[in-house]
């Protein structure tokens, strides 16, 4: 005999059904089970005729224990759960926004939806590299103190602030807004891959559901629902980042913003978040002591100011202070090292290697050198 979450699963496993018209339809007749069973006269009664007509089409109640019983066996095989509105598993803080999903698939180890900290950190696809340092540093110094880092494995900004999480041994939530079990972007396999393995991947979107493109801004209600609060590391002046900044807001939570350069397209966003009162972000201490009162927060992650991405102590000589002095961080060609430090090619290329073991800059593309900023 199927239950009312086996109905539930039916109904998920549609890709005619979006996750919300399935939400709206229960809210209308009442439970998944309903709506599953629901005649041609109920169907017309309840909802508009084209609506009515689309579900008397996919909705086939001959099939619906076969089905579910097949999703339940590709499920399992694939190593995907769910957990459903309801049970203890699913996050208080989502449970009390508008519009909750009424499923949650998931991939990974579902203990971190437990977890009481969470922090989002969303932004451009196509971020700088300051943008992808800042969010990697940030989101790096929160996985330190134990705050677990919710981004939405897209490129970019999410993509930084997912490894920066990793790197610090740290833990990340993953919201795809596609199918459980679909690599979108494909080329960020490896880092679903990580993800499967020690932190956890979620969607309210079932097996096979494509890349729709309305369904990613569904999908950041869910990242700043799980989350005490929201940092926007690089937005335009309209983006999807703003729009789950907005979320935040209306859903209770904190917004927080990492400045930017006044002429950089990509910081339009976040610094008019800024003069509209999100809180300036430049370390993770700002958004810990917001979390847990200034009187509360003793820094756990380690500042390591005088030493390199290894944790080792370094002493420059005073050629390469030269070289490091002249450069930026913006990507600055080697002949224009040369020219500002007056230190020869050989011995620049020499201190370049040396600063860059040190972890103190990065070669962009080939001949290019920025500085890292700060771990």
């Amino acid at each position: 005999m199927l239950s009312e979450r086996d109905y539930l699963l039916y109904l998920s496993s549609i890709l005619e059904i979006g996750t919300m018209t399935a939400s709206h339809l229960m809210k209308h007749f009442g439970s998944a089970e309903r709506v599953c069973m629901a005649d041609e006269n109920e169907m017309n009664l309840l909802i508009n005729g084209s609506m009515a007509d689309k579900l008397q089409s996919v909705i086939k109640r001959e099939e619906i224990e076969e089905r579910v019983s097949f999703y339940k066996e590709r499920l399992q095989k694939e190593g995907i759960g769910y957990i459903m509105r309801g049970d203890k598993e699913y996050p208080k803080l989502l449970d009390c926004i508008d519009d909750p999903p009424e499923i949650l698939y998931f991939k990974g180890n579902i203990n971190l939806l437990k977890e009481k900290n969470m922090i989002a950190m969303v932004g451009s696809r196509q971020a700088t590299i300051y943008g992808r340092e800042a969010a990697e540093l940030i989101s790096s110094q929160l996985a330190a103190e134990g705050v677990v880092v919710v981004s939405g494995l897209a490129y970019g900004i999410d993509t930084a602030s997912h490894r920066g999480a990793i790197k610090a041994k740290g833990k990340t939530i993953g919201v795809s807004g596609c199918g459980i079990n679909i690599i979108y972007p494909h080329g960020n396999r490896q880092l679903y891959e990580n993800m499967y393995k020690d932190q956890l991947v979620i969607s309210e979107n079932g097996l096979d559901v494509p890349s729709y493109g309305f369904n990613f801004p569904l999908r950041n209600r869910i990242i700043s629902g799980l989350s005490r609060g929201v940092v926007v590391v690089e937005a335009r002046e309209k983006s999807g980042s703003l729009i789950t900044a907005e979320m935040a807001l209306l859903q209770g939570r904190n917004v927080y913003a990492i400045p930017g350069r006044i002429n950089d397209p990509l910081s339009k966003g976040t610094n008019r978040l800024i003069r509209e009162g999100a809180t300036l972000v430049d370390n993770a201490d700002v958004i810990m002591e917001d979390i847990l009162g200034v009187s509360g927060y003793k820094p756990k992650y380690e500042k390591k100011e005088e030493k390199n991405e290894q944790g080792l102590f370094f002493k420059l000589s005073e050629e390469e202070v030269k070289v490091f002095d002249a450069v930026t961080t913006d990507p600055v060609y080697i002949d224009d090292i040369v020219s500002v430090s007056g230190v020869a090619m050989p011995r620049c290329i020499a201190a370049l290697i040396t600063l860059r073991k040190a972890g103190l800059i990065a070669e962009t593309e080939r001949g290019y050198y920025h500085r890292m900023l700060k771990k």
